[in-house]
């Protein structure tokens, strides 16, 4: 236990500043970030995590910082180097919220929302059921260890106490992850809206034909009902969908680190 303190001890200032880019992980990457995970918890293992990654950088790193203000300024870029690579997975997470409040709107469950302790917001039904199955499918692929991998990666491409620079190819570069998790919402979110069009189609067709019904009343709960049976035959796509967005997510970070490598 005394060679422990004594190794950390050493080494304090490398273990605080591998410490804040963990933290800026926990505060915005999904299942990490999570707020009904106590406080205490994500503090612990975040400096479990740290402790495990200290012994593999001491050799490549010997952080001089003869000041209190050179240990902030490089504690900024590490915390927002981690707040960068939760933002990326968060993100791709945000695209099961986004097809949900699509599918809501259509289905007509768009006044209808629920609380999600994550964000501390309300989020649409659909959306939290989906973002529900995502988290279980991430935990069980264990997901969580390929962020903690890209973490690591991390520190090889922008090393610490190395300042970089959000230059204008890594703006171009995060337009184009947002450009696409628009485009994979509404992919992943296409067969309820083309069969709940079809169904439009269908009760206008009855309204010309029979003027007497009444088609608001029928159009609701028919709506619900296509939209429902359609969501259960596509989850049998959503693990395939699933893993194609965990691999873009962790390819996403990856291209983000080495583009802010090259600032």
């Amino acid at each position: 236990m005394n060679d422990l303190m004594v190794f950390i001890t050493n080494n304090f200032i490398l273990f605080l500043l591998i410490l804040v880019r963990v933290t800026g992980i926990f505060v915005a990457a999904p299942i990490f970030s999570r707020a009904n995970i106590p406080m205490l918890y994500k503090i612990c293992l975040s400096a479990a995590i740290s402790f495990i990654m200290l012994p593999i950088l001491i050799n490549d790193y010997s952080i001089e910082a003869d000041a209190t203000l050179s240990i902030f300024f490089y504690a900024v870029s590490e915390f927002m180097i981690g707040l960068i690579i939760g933002f990326i997975s968060f993100m791709f997470f945000s695209v099961l919220y986004l097809a949900g409040t699509i599918i809501d709107t259509q289905m007509g469950f768009g006044m209808v929302s629920v609380f999600d302790p994550q964000t501390n917001t309300q989020i649409p039904v659909m959306g939290n059921f989906y973002n529900n199955l995502l988290s279980l499918l991430f935990i069980v692929i264990n997901g969580h260890h390929l962020l903690i991998k890209a973490l690591v990666h991390s520190y090889f491409l922008i090393p610490i106490g190395v300042a970089f620079n959000i230059n204008l190819d890594a703006v171009n570069l995060f337009t184009a992850i947002m450009s696409e998790i628009f485009l994979l919402a509404f992919k992943f979110s296409a067969p309820v809206l083309l069969t709940i069009f079809l169904g439009n189609v269908v009760l206008g067709i009855l309204a010309r034909t029979m003027p007497q019904m009444n088609v608001f009343i029928v159009g609701l709960p028919l709506k619900i009902m296509i939209g429902i049976t359609t969501v259960i035959i596509t989850l049998q796509y959503f693990i395939p969908f699933s893993e194609m967005l965990f691999d873009r997510m962790i390819t996403a970070i990856y291209e983000m680190m080495q583009t802010l490598s090259r600032g």
